[in-house]
């Protein structure tokens, strides 16, 4: 029985891998790496697909304001975290105002 277990999660650990490493790759692609990629991947992939930031067209204001109305709205990120995905947001999806 415990041999039986093991070879459970076995499949289900290589089942996952396949089906996330497209993801992960989908996600180093567009999103930048720097401090607070990975808050904004989780955090804002449990309501939208991940194009809504990508396809955005909004300056540093909007980032801003958009930031606190989706945790007006229950985005689950934490105080602390929130100047950090705010400045990720702006430099790498900002439009620039020139």
């Amino acid at each position: 029985m415990k041999g039986d277990n093991s070879r459970k999660l076995a499949i289900g650990l290589a089942a996952a891998t396949i089906f996330l490493c497209p993801i992960v790759g989908w996600v180093q692609g567009p999103f930048p790496a720097g401090q607070g990629r990975d808050t904004v991947v989780m955090v804002c992939s449990q309501c939208h697909p991940l194009t809504r930031i990508t396809d955005s067209d909004l300056n540093a204001e909007g980032w801003e304001f958009t930031l606190y109305d989706m945790i007006a709205r229950g985005a689950p990120l934490h105080e602390k975290d929130l100047d950090i995905v705010r400045q990720y947001l702006i430099d790498n999806f900002a439009i620039d105002e020139r």
